[in-house]
């Protein structure tokens, strides 16, 4: 049975300091408004809730949808620093492993050649600047999506040879369809006949 305050608690605390001389502590009414709750969801404080789902996100979507929205030159720049700069340096000053993209005749060429590295890759002996380089770089088709391949590979044309005509991303498409069943690298030399 309920005492005068209508709550267990409340009438247990009421008892000592009541018999003591004291009169008990004021206690807060609760408000009677239903507290919203999403139905299901574990009790964290909001960062680690808002965490959880941010994951749980990001690992539903396809590899390639982080940067789907990247379009155009900007896109392009994040792709580069994503896939590229590791090896081609941020700066292109000839200071990683890959030859300097400056200049470059799989850069200023026609861009079937960059689209193809960047779909399937390139090796085999490339001179750049006076310097030998026989390195292996792979390709990307499996991971970027047509609008990401176009809008990397018209970053790099306008970035280190000055080309500002876009890259279509039907032209990617073309590309990746003609090429469907390779799995190999492209060689340097062939690339290099393509005009």
């Amino acid at each position: 049975m309920l005492g005068r305050f209508g709550h267990p608690l409340q009438d247990a605390l009421s008892l000592g300091p009541a018999s003591a001389g004291h009169a008990p502590p004021p206690i807060r009414p609760r408000s009677s408004a239903p507290v919203p709750r999403l139905a299901a969801t574990p009790r964290f404080p909001g960062s680690i809730r808002n965490f959880w789902v941010l994951l749980a996100v990001l690992l539903a979507a396809p590899a390639h949808s982080v940067y789907s929205q990247d379009a155009g030159v900007e896109g392009g720049q994040r792709l580069f620093d994503s896939y590229c700069s590791a090896c081609h340096q941020y700066d292109d000053q000839g200071m990683g492993e890959a030859p300097p993209l400056e200049g470059a005749p799989w850069v200023t060429g026609p861009p079937e050649r960059l689209i193809r590295i960047i779909l399937h890759g390139v090796s085999g002996r490339i001179e750049m600047a006076g310097k030998v380089y026989d390195r292996e770089m792979p390709g990307f088709g499996g991971v970027l999506s047509d609008q990401q391949a176009a809008s990397l590979a018209t970053y790099v044309r306008k970035r280190f040879a000055q080309v500002t005509v876009p890259v279509a991303p039907a032209e990617v498409k073309r590309i990746r369809q003609e090429q469907a069943g390779r799995t190999t690298y492209w060689p340097a030399d062939e690339l290099l006949e393509i005009r």
